[in-house]
């Protein structure tokens, strides 16, 4: 996910990472979206098979503590969509690996890589007051307090302690922490947001 924004003891706010994604959207990925629910999200990606038993290196777009558990069921987003149940999970060096029933070996598992694991939004978790997943804020127009617009939310880095918001306004890049001071109200439903910037940061168009 950015999921963002998360308040926590450094003011930061913090996105969660799960983005969704859209069967109108015109791309390879949404093949057979037909037989795909709507507006679903993204939580990973089939890097590799490993062994030969259909289990799966998944790459993870979440950072929804239990996400990748047994018992937990995916969407496979690609040409040939199917409903997938873990089975199995383990974990080494941050890298999840799956198991899952409709994969019984190597060869049916190799079929599906490069594909997104993906769930309805009914099953990601509602966040409290003052957290966002990501694709909440991408697309969001953000203002000063007066009323002026400074830009377009079009993406979200994690630089770290905190995140930046990467607005765009006629062409330019301007970059805004995603921190409690200068991000002092979000309203998803009104599609805009208000930001209190440093003093010089449209001058500079820069942090």
């Amino acid at each position: 996910m950015i999921g963002l924004i998360a308040m926590t003891s450094q003011n930061t706010m913090r996105p969660r990472r799960e983005r969704s994604i859209s069967n109108n959207r015109d791309d390879e990925s949404q093949a057979s979206s037909e037989f795909l629910p709507l507006d679903l999200v993204l939580v990973g990606r089939v890097v590799k098979t490993c062994g030969l038993d259909g289990e799966v290196k998944v790459e993870s777009l979440s950072d929804v503590a239990g996400r990748f558990r047994v018992g937990a069921s995916f969407w496979v987003v690609g040409p040939c969509p199917v409903r997938i149940m873990v089975t199995s999970v383990r974990e080494a060096s941050g890298v999840v690996y799956l198991g899952c029933t409709e994969w019984p070996s190597s060869e049916v598992a190799s079929a599906f890589r490069g594909c997104y694991l993906a769930i309805e939004q009914s099953e990601r978790p509602v966040l409290l007051d003052g957290r966002y997943y990501h694709d909440q804020l991408i697309g969001l127009r953000a203002r000063m307090e007066t009323g002026e617009p400074v830009g377009v939310v079009r993406a979200i880095w994690s630089t770290g302690p905190h995140d930046v918001l990467v607005l765009e306004c006629d062409g330019a890049e301007r970059l805004l922490p995603a921190i409690k001071d200068m991000v002092v109200r979000v309203d998803v439903s009104a599609g805009q947001m208000t930001v209190r910037p440093p003093k010089g940061w449209i001058d500079n168009d820069a942090l």
